[in-house]
C-alpha cells in the first residue's frame, strides 16, 4: 500500500480488478456520488470536444513511449520544488520518462525541463502546457462537465501539437480512457496500463495545503475543502495500481 486509506470511502475498491469494466461500474459512478458529478454533463463535454477535434496521437504511441521505463510522475504538491532538486541532482537519468501533472508543468518549464508527457485537466497555467507542448510534450486534454469551454477556447493552438482527448467515461472514437480522476492519479493509471517498470511519485503529498502550482490564484474554504476530497480520491486509486503488482514509490522516501 502506498497511502493509508484504510478508514477512507473508496478502500474497498482497491482490491478490484483493474479494467475498464471496474472503473466505470465501479470507481466512476461512486466518484459522481461523493462530489455530486452528473455523467450526463460529461458525455456532453466529450461529445462536443470530439465534435471539433479528434486525438491525433495514439495510444500505441504511449506504449512505446512508457513501457519498460522508469517513470516519473510529476505532481504540483508543496514538496514539488524540493523534490524536483532532489531529482535533478541525484537521479536523473536520460531514459528517463517525466510525466506532468497540469500545474506542475509550470515549475518544470521554469527549469528549463520539458516533460515528455503531460496529463491535465487545464487547471492550471495553459500557457505553460502549451508553451511545453509546441517544445515535444504530448498533451493528454481530460475533458469532463466544467471544463470544456476552457479547453475549445485552446483547440485550434492544442491541435498544432500531439495530444489526446481523454475522459472518465465511456470512451467515444477519437478519445480514451486510462482510468482515474485527478491528473495526479490518472498518471499512475496511464503508467500502469501501459506496463512502466517503475514509477516514482514527485510531488505527490496528498497533505492539508495545496501547492502554489496546483492552481493560478488564490483558493478560497470551498474549493479547498472539495479539492481535499479529490485527495481522498487519488490515493486510493494509487493504491489500486500499486496491488497489480506495478513498483511505486513515492520519491522522498527513495534512499
Amino acid at each position: 500500500m502506498i497511502f493509508e486509506t484504510e478508514d477512507l470511502p473508496f478502500n474497498d475498491l482497491e482490491e478490484k480488478d483493474f479494467s475498464q469494466e471496474v472503473w466505470l461500474n465501479n470507481w466512476y459512478p461512486r466518484i459522481c456520488q461523493f462530489l455530486g458529478l452528473v455523467p450526463e454533463e460529461d458525455l456532453t463535454a466529450l461529445e462536443h470536444a470530439l465534435s471539433v477535434t479528434l486525438s491525433n496521437y495514439s495510444s500505441y504511441g504511449l506504449m512505446h513511449l512508457i513501457k519498460d521505463k522508469k517513470i516519473y510522475a510529476i505532481a504540483p504538491g508543496i514538496y514539488l520544488e524540493e523534490e524536483i532538486e532532489t531529482y535533478l541532482k541525484q537521479f536523473k537519468h536520460e531514459s528517463d520518462v517525466l510525466i506532468s501533472a497540469d500545474g506542475a508543468t509550470s515549475y518544470l518549464i521554469s527549469k528549463d525541463i520539458i516533460p515528455d508527457i503531460i496529463v491535465t485537466d487545464f487547471d492550471g497555467n495553459i500557457e505553460d502546457q502549451l508553451l511545453a507542448q509546441q517544445k515535444g510534450s504530448i498533451l493528454l486534454i481530460h475533458v469532463h462537465g466544467d471544463n470544456y469551454q476552457t479547453i475549445q477556447t485552446y483547440l485550434e493552438t492544442i491541435s498544432k501539437g500531439n495530444f489526446l482527448i481523454t475522459t472518465q467515461i465511456q470512451p467515444l472514437p477519437g478519445s480514451n480512457n486510462f482510468y482515474g480522476f485527478t491528473d495526479g492519479d490518472r498518471i499512475v493509471c496511464l503508467a500502469t496500463l501501459m506496463s512502466a517498470e517503475e514509477i516514482y511519485l514527485i510531488g505527490y503529498d496528498f497533505g492539508l495545503d495545496i501547492g502554489k502550482y496546483s492552481k493560478p490564484g488564490p483558493i478560497d474554504e470551498e474549493r479547498k475543502k472539495r479539492k481535499m476530497k479529490k485527495f481522498v480520491i487519488g490515493k486510493s486509486v494509487i493504491n489500486w495500481c500499486f496491488k497489480t503488482g506495478q513498483s511505486i514509490t513515492i520519491f522522498s522516501d527513495r534512499e
